[in-house]
């Protein structure tokens, strides 16, 4: 009798918690409508302070408006104590003005006007703000502008609602401990399903206040009466240790179906955004589609809506990561000492072509090169090399190796000995010893010194303050960036001693060390937030007074890094779309030279400068696009290819391109080429 009391009892307590989580789940948080009239379409944004007062992803609502006057809204969850709310009203540069604010919850409406508004502003971040007659006037300065205010009156709960709770918390205890001393003789499955549909059902997802309270009251007494039925059914009754186990269980569907019917709840974004579609539908008369489209379009809604879902996703994240130690996605495989490496998966080549890569089986050496393959890619690089020679354009290609190449010894266990055991060479290693044996072509294998830098930084114990690659990005740093000019620059140097390429050496910089960087798109694609997990190092090549970099763009103010690149302009050109990043320097030897690659050649594209007049940057993977060479008319072109793309096919050169080896080779020969040719 003492067990049962005690199982009992435990049910008893576990709904009486249930009962305010279910009240939490379907009680809106306030409604925020904004009051807007802008000349361009953007987004509004709403950020809540997290406990440490710092703002997140994970904690933001958000709604697009329209040109002209408009009225987003913003749902927030229920906020507990006081913070200071932050708006993002612009997507970019322009302009907005706020007309006022509308706050609604439980059916009571707050009003604040443009001085309302102005009182509880408290400071703007790359923004003006004007108090004018119409509103308050925002201006952006810059590409992120920020409003921060004081939190508003949000409208409480009316007294009637609170006594409503209070009373049916209190038939929730008198229940229960009916339940204790009188358990009913059956599992009654009917209660639970009934109070569920009439949760589900109420006023056609509507749930006032007056209804969706008792309806959660209703639900855990159907919970409370089936519990104890169950406990006093069967056989036999359950012993103490299931029931202990039922609790996390219970947990479990909690976290799983809670977010999924908030979601749906009428007040959320989900809901709203439906409506709107049906709507449109119903203005033009039938859908404009089919039928496929519109509930494609509605899934991404409810995944991009569903409640939670940025806080299960940094807890799915955080358990495999550093609970279990492995990657919550496939592109991903994380490794020792905090380092992640290339996985496999779909990924981005150029434009908008996507390739599916392989990393992990390429490293082992089981998808090596065929000899067509690799004679293909040889004569797919002199083509190359012969076509720009014809115009008087000298040609140099560089291959840039993968972390896991560098760093073999920070891969996980299981893979670091496979590759052991195999001893198999991959098609990095393949091409670059064909390139070498087999073409004429000046080629670099990045590899080389890479691998000597990192000894020597071993050896002078400095490889941590300046690591070759980041821990957290599958890229080189701007160090390891450095080292790969310098090993390209010597090559240039021997190939066409003309240039007297002479690399800029290390003391011309200082270097500046960030502890707290990390790559925001590549930790949010892993499910973690990033600014919890800002822990790699970001290296700022600072030019010394007097350098001949100091002169170049802004690397004197700002260092050569990723943020004083020059701005991309759009160029089409034969189809292609072909971003270029143009620096000037008048003490440069070459007149043009070209740096083409992938997101690796961006990183040392800055230490070129320092060596033509006019420096050209694009990105080209496989492509080879003739029409900014013969635009340009560049003196050299250097060209750097990642190891990953190794695993698509040879690229295919135009026909004019492929000519120039066949003329060249001709003349050389002084005859048709025969098929090893």
């Amino acid at each position: 009798m003492k067990r049962k009391t005690l199982i009992a009892g435990g049910f008893f307590l576990a709904t009486l918690i249930l009962m305010p989580l279910l009240v939490h789940f379907l009680l809106p948080g306030p409604a925020f409508k904004a009051h807007l009239e802008s000349p361009i379409p953007g987004n509004f944004a709403i950020y809540w302070p997290g406990d440490s007062g710092g703002y997140s992803a994970s904690r933001v609502a958000t709604d697009e408006y329209a040109a002209g006057e408009s009225e987003p809204v913003m749902i927030l969850p229920p906020l507990s104590g006081s913070g200071i709310l932050r708006f993002d009203p612009l997507d970019g540069k322009g302009t907005v003005t706020l007309r006022g604010l509308t706050i609604e919850r439980f059916g009571v409406i707050c009003e604040l006007k443009v001085n309302d508004l102005a009182a509880l502003l408290v400071r703007s971040v790359d923004a003006t703000v004007q108090e004018t007659d119409t509103g308050l006037m925002i201006t952006a300065t810059g590409s992120d502008a920020q409003l921060y205010f004081r939190e508003p009156p949000i409208p409480s709960a009316p007294a009637y609602l609170t006594v409503l709770f209070v009373l049916l918390y209190l038939m929730v205890f008198l229940a229960g401990r009916r339940f204790l001393t009188r358990p009913p003789n059956g599992f009654r499955f009917h209660y639970l399903l009934g109070s569920a549909v009439l949760v589900l059902t109420c006023e056609d997802f509507r749930w006032p206040m007056e209804i969706a309270i008792p309806a959660c009251a209703l639900l855990v007494l159907a919970l409370q009466y089936s519990a104890a039925g169950l406990i006093s059914a069967g056989p036999r009754r359950p012993r103490f240790q299931e029931c202990l186990a039922a609790i996390p269980v219970a947990c479990f569907f909690l976290l799983i179906y809670g977010p999924f019917w908030s979601t749906l709840s009428p007040n959320r974004p989900f809901i709203a955004s439906v409506k709107e579609s049906l709507a449109q539908i119903d203005r033009e008369k039938g859908l404009s589609g089919s039928a496929a489209v519109f509930i494609k379009e509605n899934e991404e809604r409810f995944n991009r809506f569903f409640s939670w879902r940025n806080e299960l996703l940094e807890l799915d994240a955080n358990i495999k990561i550093f609970g279990m130690g492995f990657s919550p996605i496939s592109k991903v495989i994380l490794g020792k000492n905090g380092m992640f490496f290339e996985g496999y998966g779909e990924r981005k080549v150029e434009e908008d072509a996507t390739a599916y890569f392989d990393n992990v089986t390429d490293y082992m050496g089981l998808i090596p090169f065929s000899e067509e393959e690799l004679e293909a890619w040889r004569v797919c690089l002199e083509e190359r090399y012969y076509w720009l020679k014809q115009r008087g354009i000298d040609y140099v290609f560089a291959l840039a190796p993968s972390k896991a190449m560098i760093y073999p010894e920070n891969l996980p266990e299981r893979i670091l000995k496979t590759k052991q055991a195999l001893n198999r060479p991959s098609r990095f290693e393949q091409l670059s010893k064909y390139l070498k044996h087999h073409s004429t072509i000046p080629f670099v294998d990045l590899s080389e010194s890479l691998r000597l830098a990192k000894e020597q930084a071993l050896a002078d114990g400095t490889l941590s303050a300046t690591p070759l690659y980041y821990r957290t990005d599958f890229h080189w740093t701007y160090y390891g960036a450095y080292v790969a000019y310098r090993a390209i620059a010597e090559e240039i140097r021997k190939s066409y001693p003309a240039y007297r390429m002479e690399p800029t050496p290390l003391q011309d910089f200082s270097i500046a060390a960030r502890h707290d960087w990390v790559h925001e798109l590549f930790i949010s694609a892993l499910g973690l937030d990033p600014q919890k997990n800002s822990n790699d190092t970001y290296l700022t090549f600072m030019p010394r007074a007097g350098s001949v970099h100091a002169s170049i763009s802004n690397f004197a103010a700002r260092g050569i890094d990723d943020y004083s690149l020059p701005e991309p302009v759009s160029n089409n050109y034969d189809g292609h779309q072909l971003n270029l990043r143009e620096l000037e320097n008048p003490r440069g030897e070459a007149n043009t030279i070209f740096v083409v690659g992938d997101s690796f050649s961006e990183k040392y594209f800055g230490f070129f400068s320092a060596h033509a007049k006019k420096s050209v940057l694009y990105r080209s993977v496989y492509q080879f696009v003739t029409t900014p060479y013969e635009r340009y008319a560049p003196q050299l072109v250097i060209q750097e290819m990642f190891n990953m793309y190794l695993l698509q096919k040879p690229p295919y050169n135009p026909k004019e391109v492929r000519r120039a080896r066949v003329a060249a080779l001709n003349g050389q020969t002084g005859g048709q080429l025969t098929k090893a040719e």
